[in-house]
């Protein structure tokens, strides 16, 4: 068997170990990550507003439109995670194509064959938007300058046209990232076209006016102003830290804010603003530099996974066989970046994970590499070491979220009301039913949904029209010691509301609050 051959059994096995893996992973009870995916999925298939609806506030509008269209012909299927496995797998394939291509030692690549299929994996198990696109752009920017991949570079036009249609902050920072390693380390902009540069440039303009296009001719310009300056404060580092250590007076309507409950207090686009310059202050002062850090080890402590994935690609990258002037610069630079985004933005795992992937690009430029054959192995084993203890805690939490379902599906049939129903303190990735247009979300949400119109249209089908108009409404929380929040936030806009019943399950607690008819607002 001749060494090509080889190569290409070997990548054809790790290609089909992908395929069937991600295909396993989709019949398991994987969940998103955050909310966001969430809500935007229940948006494009009608099950929060009854209808499937053509934009999605972080999508590109031309595929959010397409999910909507499809949804409304086939409203079963679960379309929109479909597609991001499909663009998971596609950006995975590209990357092993991109390894077995490379002149490394056979054992380098199949250590890198299980790297990329770990990420892979976790992205599967735990899917987020950002990282979905984060990926297709690092898998795309590998395999377009590559001149000894031309057959795959369609595939990977394609994988940077979803990365930005998906989220193209994602692919800006992994852009930046090949950006720098290509001015450090030459060798990292072999096969560089300024042809297919223009062709994705011209991607990014072309996407770029068409969602403002889009956006000016059918999104309510009030909602994208708040919604945009919303952010500003919600995300704001500092405004994050005040809300988790109790530092705002529930006096305040930022307190409320803090909670993502803001659909009707007395706030508008020019307080969040105003909000957002006297938040700015506090990030020019020394202490918010140990903020900044401790925040960031903390985020980090609880994303374990994507903490070993960083570790190991640390490690690879100082392995790497070339100058160490260049890779002091590439990383004293690329970590100085990172460290001053971080101290002025809310960064999480995802992003952080994010940050540190642009590392492939000059670790898989050069084949030589201080790990020894025998470490590598050693290496390969803690990989899988690692990818059967995090499988045990997605079966683990995934079983979790089953049981939760049940007993949510219990006290709805034994409450069996009709009015209005909220959340407080459970993710709406919590639920594993597979809500859409024919199964409509039982509860309404809040945050950035907040002031659109798809939440006044998701309050429409649901018998009113804003939420001061309610004279009682149930909340759904977990049982917990601490005190509500939602109940202080309806007493806030809509005075009068006091508990009727409640209703408890062994994790979860149903409450009825109905405004008292003998209440009348002071003079």
């Amino acid at each position: 068997m001749s060494l090509s051959q080889a190569v290409d059994k070997s990548f054809l096995f790790w290609a089909i170990g992908l395929f069937l893996g991600l295909g396993m992973i989709w019949f398991l009870p994987w969940r998103f990550q955050t909310n966001d995916d969430v809500m935007m999925m229940w948006l494009v298939s009608g099950a929060y507003t009854g209808e499937p609806k053509p934009y999605a506030v972080f999508i590109h509008p031309w595929l959010s439109w397409l999910f909507s269209t499809i949804y409304s012909f086939f409203p079963e299927i679960n379309w929109y995670g479909l597609t991001w496995f499909g663009v998971n797998f596609l950006s995975a394939f590209l990357l092993l194509k991109k390894i077995w291509s490379i002149t490394f030692p056979a054992i380098q690549k199949h250590f890198w064959s299980l790297f990329i299929a770990l990420i892979s994996f976790h992205f599967a198990f735990f899917p987020q938007f950002t990282l979905i696109a984060g990926f297709a752009a690092l898998a795309g920017l590998m395999v377009i300058w590559d001149s000894s991949l031309p057959r795959f570079r369609l595939w990977a036009f394609l994988a940077l046209f979803m990365g930005l249609s998906i989220r193209w902050e994602s692919v800006a920072l992994i852009s930046l990232g090949w950006g720098w390693a290509a001015l450090v380390f030459l060798q990292v902009k072999d096969g560089f076209s300024i042809s297919r540069g223009l062709l994705l440039i011209s991607f990014a303009v072309f996407l770029a006016l068409g969602k403002l296009a889009y956006e000016e001719s059918f999104v309510s310009p009030d909602y994208l102003d708040f919604n945009q300056a919303r952010s500003k404060v919600l995300d704001h580092p500092v405004f994050v830290q005040q809300s988790q250590e109790g530092a705002i007076p529930d006096s305040s309507d930022w307190f409320f804010v803090g909670s993502w409950m803001f659909e009707e207090l007395p706030l508008n686009r020019a307080d969040f603003l105003a909000k957002k310059q006297e938040l700015n202050l506090h990030l020019f002062a020394w202490e918010a530099v140990g903020d900044g850090l401790i925040r960031l080890f903390r985020v980090q402590r609880t994303e374990l996974f994507k903490s070993m994935l960083i570790g190991f690609l640390f490690l690879s990258f100082f392995a790497t066989k070339t100058g160490g002037r260049q890779k002091a610069l590439f990383l004293g630079l690329w970590l100085g970046f990172y460290l001053v985004f971080n101290h002025f933005n809310l960064l999480l795992g995802r992003v952080n994970l994010l940050f540190f992937l642009v590392l492939l690009f000059p670790v898989l430029q050069f084949p030589d590499s201080l790990v020894s054959r025998k470490l590598t192995a050693g290496l390969i084993v803690l990989l899988v070491l690692f990818l059967g203890i995090h499988t045990f805690n997605f079966f683990k939490e995934a079983q979790g979220r089953l049981a939760f379902q049940e007993e949510f599906d219990q006290m709805l049939s034994e409450e069996n009301t009709e009015c209005p129903l909220f959340l407080e303190g459970v993710m709406e990735y919590l639920f594993t039913d597979h809500f859409n247009q024919n199964h409509q979300v039982p509860f309404l949400s809040y945050g950035w949904i907040s002031r659109s119109p798809m939440q006044k249209k998701a309050y429409e089908i649901r018998g009113f029209t804003s939420q001061r108009e309610m004279d009682e409404f149930y909340l759904l929380a977990f049982q917990s010691p601490d005190p509500l929040i939602f109940p202080d936030y309806m007493n806030r806009i809509s005075p009068g509301f006091t508990l009727q019943s409640e209703l408890k399950s062994e994790s979860l607690v149903l409450l009825h609050f109905v405004k008292s008819k003998s209440y009348s607002p002071g003079p």
